[in-house]
């Protein structure tokens, strides 16, 4: 009996694999996309000896812009997305920190202005991006309570 189990997930297994290099081998072929933050083309390659592994991500020359192009992109870099958690800072707190968890309530790149709400009171304030994951309280100070 242990014996037929293991037949039976030793052919499962080969069947997952053979299937896994399969799609593996479809998204090499099929993928051939510029990066849309960089605009640099990118080669999905599949290595032919072993399948079942997944495909590697080669820089292809001659790819449209170079690095420096890529690097002057007139977009800003988003650095809070909506639904992201936040921690929120006040600016006019000089000796002690005062930190609140916040939920992004719109995306924004790091100096614009977004809303959030206040994870703890439910209030919505308006905060000042400085990175991923935190921002500024702009406003009143007791606008959280």
């Amino acid at each position: 009996m242990t014996v037929l189990v293991n037949i039976f997930v030793f052919l499962v297994t080969l069947l997952c694999v053979t299937v896994a290099g399969a799609s593996a081998m479809h998204v090499a072929r099929d993928a051939d996309q510029a990066d849309p933050l960089s605009g640099l083309h990118w080669k999905w390659s599949a290595d032919p000896q072993h399948p079942a592994a997944p495909p590697r991500l080669t820089l292809m020359r001659g790819s449209g812009r170079s690095l420096d192009k890529a690097k002057q992109s007139s977009r800003p870099m988003i650095c809070v997305r909506a639904g992201d958690r936040v921690l929120l800072r006040d600016a006019s707190v000089n000796l002690s920190m005062m930190s609140l968890e916040a939920t992004a309530l719109e995306s924004g790149a790091c100096g614009t202005r977004v809303r959030a709400r206040v994870a703890v009171t439910g209030a919505l304030v308006e905060m000042t991006v400085l990175d991923a994951g935190s921002g500024i309280l702009s406003g009143k100070a007791a606008a959280w309570r």
